[in-house]
């Protein structure tokens, strides 16, 4: 009978094995405007928060969204004008969380040999841009606000790593692009560049998912919140470090990321702010002929405000 016990007792002092982590595939863009999750994946705050993370690297967010919309990922993330575009075009996107904003953050860049020394001299320039990213809104942006008819200027659909060789070999005069891209240009060019920054556009970058999934998995979504949590926490009290590991994560110049992480403010969020933001983009999108002609949907019903909801009701600011 004492061996029993003894056998009993010491099966009660085991510890329990920890439970699976549960699988997820983030098709990530590999921009520092995803500093959060870049930052989560490198000091495992995932992993801790009980989840086995799979990424798909893309070079921005567009990419990483059409991988979202074509089934090969549970999540992604994206500035929110492609997640507008997919929405006005019949594709459900759900919005999961704001993870960075930023102001001046996406400009125009310009040679200087192209005469380019204010917004207006764009007419009869060509102008290169990622198609349907939020550097179109933003030229779309500025041209209206200089009173530069949009049909006056060559636009040029072009990658952001194509955009240093199109300017610096005079293929195009000016391009509108964020950052790290930004700087990366500067540095080709040198002197022979000049940069328009103005404050009427303000980026975001979001977390997104297919809507099914975010509700069929809500555990799992709440989890990678609680990820993104952690790294803000990190960001906000050791930004050294975490600039650090954000130019490890997109093998780039630690001095790159210094030079750019000043507008960037990464903090987990929904607010109304960005149902602002969508309306516009959805208004100047259907104008445009980006989007067919409809109503300005509800972008509220496109919000998949639970799960930050559900691990911190604070982050939640919507009026709804």
């Amino acid at each position: 009978m004492s061996l029993l016990l003894v056998v009993f007792a010491a099966a009660c002092g085991r510890e329990k094995p920890a439970p699976p982590r549960e699988r997820i595939t983030v098709a990530l863009a590999m921009v520092s405007q995803a500093s959060l999750v870049h930052v989560a994946l490198a000091n495992g705050y995932f992993t801790g928060a009980g989840l086995d993370v799979t990424v798909q690297p893309y070079a921005f967010g567009k990419p990483a969204l059409d991988a979202l919309l074509a089934g090969k990922a549970d999540l992604a993330t994206a500035a929110e004008t492609p997640v507008v575009l997919a929405i006005l075009n019949g594709k459900p996107v759900s919005v999961v969380a704001t993870i960075e904003r930023a102001s001046d953050a996406t400009v125009l860049v310009a040679r200087k040999e192209s005469g380019i020394a204010r917004p207006e001299d764009l007419a009869g320039k060509r102008v290169g841009r990622p198609a349907g990213t939020s550097a179109e809104f933003f030229l779309e942006t500025l041209l209206v606000r200089h009173s530069v008819a949009p049909e006056k200027i060559h636009l040029v659909d072009l990658r952001p790593d194509e955009m240093s060789d199109a300017l610096a070999t005079g293929r195009i005069d000016a391009v509108a692009i964020w950052n790290p891209y930004i700087v990366q240009i500067k540095r080709r060019l040198g002197g022979a560049v000049g940069v328009f920054a103005e404050d009427l556009y303000v980026e975001t970058h979001n977390l997104v998912g297919r809507p099914g999934l975010v509700r069929e998995r809500a555990a799992a979504v709440e989890k990678f919140i609680r990820g993104l949590l952690e790294a803000e926490t990190f960001v906000r009290e050791h930004p050294e470090e975490a600039r650090r590991r954000v130019a490890s994560a997109l093998a780039i110049d630690a001095a790159d990321i210094d030079a750019i992480w000043e507008p960037f403010d990464f903090r987990v969020r929904l607010d109304q702010g960005l149902l602002v933001l969508l309306d516009d983009e959805a208004r100047w999108a259907i104008r445009t002929g980006l989007a067919p002609r409809q109503p300005t949907p509800n972008f509220l019903d496109a919000l998949a405000f639970q799960p930050l909801q559900n691990v911190k009701p604070d982050a939640v600011r919507l009026i709804r």
